[in-house]
């Protein structure tokens, strides 16, 4: 999701001649309305070479109320194939998802893209002038003048030679009257993504800005408070209420957020402060609580008391419910406490085994292309006695493997694997 980032004040300062003209500068001899053409015309075949590299173009796009992600896999001419963006693994260095196309297709021309995915093909940190400078030209015709500020500003940074231009020209888009000496550098944190970045203000832009940033301040900490739980207060393993959100991922958003809101007065109360050094706490003691405790779970395993297993791995799921090698390991404990035979179609504990469907239900809701989740939950639905939700998954399988010549040999066995079992539902 794209959000306006949070500031740090940095002070970036720097006189604009009142004749600069940035486009003049880069563009010589095109006015903004052929650098804005040409840029636009430029896209499709942007996508066509960019088509060719590992990391491909990315959006987010609407489909009805729902917001999707998805990854550029086909295009011709002016209209590309978009494939919605599922997760398929985790990057333990960096606390987040990692994903892959795996689900809807979307038909869309390049002129449909939104603005502000379109600007994300462009990083103001690397890319030329001419690419960064014709992307803010084209995002202020489509009534993006603040990620504009926000490229041309990152960009200018690093290329302080472009200020005096940069400077007249967003003055002229923002409608501002440029002050002698210059306009201010303000560092920007996106919380959702970690990235920094710059805008260009004026004195009255700035304290406008400051004030929006107090009250998303607020909100943005309501969030982490949703995401932690709202108990700040329990021992560690104690929590009253479970986080919504796995606890790697929080802490690093937590940390995000205090790099985003460090320059507001919400930040800097003293309850604030208590209160995000009580939450950093809180989710550190609870992911060491789970470190140390999770070898008793291990241990039980070991002996081959997987029904005391699974309900201590199940007692350490609820201060992690996200984490899917949680959820992993508590599905297969409860699905080896439930002694399945024949197939799936007996079990010495039936509801060991409904508990263990249950959380491979979960896992496929986190990883949908991981078919192996649909063939256990499969089997351990048939051995608490559904055949129905059992045979639901298993074709569920034949059908993700239906019509493709291009199976993996772990798509391959999944689906043989699938397939005896329907047959041995017969």
């Amino acid at each position: 999701m794209f959000r306006t980032p949070a500031v740090l004040l940095i002070a970036s300062l720097c006189a604009a001649p009142a004749f600069a003209n940035l486009v003049e500068k880069v563009f010589p001899g095109k006015s903004e309305e052929a650098v804005v053409t040409e840029f636009e015309a430029s896209l499709s075949p942007l996508l066509a070479t960019r088509l060719k590299d590992p990391m491909k173009p990315r959006a987010h796009i609407m489909d009805g109320k729902k917001e999707v992600f998805v990854e550029l896999t086909a295009i011709e001419g002016e209209e590309g194939t978009w494939t919605e963006l599922v997760p398929y693994a985790w990057y333990k260095e960096i606390s987040e998802y990692a994903y892959t196309p795996y689900g809807k297709d979307y038909k869309i021309k390049t002129s449909d893209i939104p603005p502000r995915s379109v600007a994300t093909w462009y990083d103001a940190k690397r890319r030329p002038a001419t690419e960064i400078v014709g992307l803010a030209c084209w995002l202020a015709t489509k009534e993006e003048p603040w990620l504009a500020n926000a490229k041309l500003a990152t960009f200018t940074e690093l290329k302080k030679d472009f200020k005096a231009d940069v400077d007249a020209w967003l003055c002229a888009k923002h409608g501002w009257t440029a002050p002698p000496e210059g306009l201010e550098g303000v560092a920007t944190t996106d919380m959702a993504t970690g990235e920094d970045g710059f805008l260009y203000l004026t004195a009255d832009a700035k304290t406008k800005y400051m004030k929006d940033l107090e009250d998303q301040a607020e909100d943005a900490y309501d969030l982490l408070e949703d995401w932690q739980g709202g108990d700040l207060k329990s021992k560690p393993g104690a929590r009253k209420k479970p986080p919504t959100m796995r606890l790697d991922m929080l802490m690093v958003r937590i940390e995000r957020y205090k790099r985003a809101y460090a320059a507001t007065e919400f930040i800097e109360k003293k309850n604030t402060k208590k209160d995000l050094t009580a939450m950093t706490e809180a989710v550190k003691g609870d992911m060491e609580y789970i470190e140390s405790a999770k070898f008793k779970a291990e241990r039980e395993g070991i002996d081959g008391d997987w029904k005391a297993a699974a309900q201590s791995y199940d007692d350490l799921l609820r201060l992690d419910p996200m984490n899917p090698d949680m959820i992993t390991a508590t599905a297969e404990a409860y699905s080896k406490a439930a002694e399945i035979s024949d197939g799936g179609r007996k079990a010495a504990e039936p509801s060991a085994a409904a508990r263990a469907a249950v959380l491979y239900e979960q896992l496929i809701e986190l990883y949908p292309k991981a078919l192996a989740f649909h063939n256990h939950a499969g089997v351990n639905w048939l051995a608490s006695g559904n055949k129905k939700k059992a045979k639901a998954h298993h074709e569920e399988v034949i059908t993700r493997t239906d019509n493709r010549t291009d199976l993996t040999e772990n798509e391959q066995k999944n689906r043989e694997y699938a397939e005896s079992q329907l047959e041995l539902m017969k």
